[in-house]
């Protein structure tokens, strides 16, 4: 389900969830795991503080 969803998105995210579990040779493992994956969207740019207050002043 998450491969499928990463390949649908141009940029993405994931998330991991659960609780840590027993350590093993390379690390621990994860208990109850849940994975989310999340596109990520281009932020719009913040307009021009300067820009904005010129095209307002009387």
């Amino acid at each position: 389900m998450a491969e499928t969803s990463a390949s649908e998105f141009a940029d993405w995210a994931g998330a991991v969830s659960g609780k840590l579990g027993q350590r093993t040779e390379n690390g621990f493992e994860v208990v109850d795991a849940g994975v989310q994956i999340f596109e990520k969207k281009a932020k719009e740019p913040k307009p021009d503080v300067a820009a904005a207050e010129a095209g307002v002043s009387s």
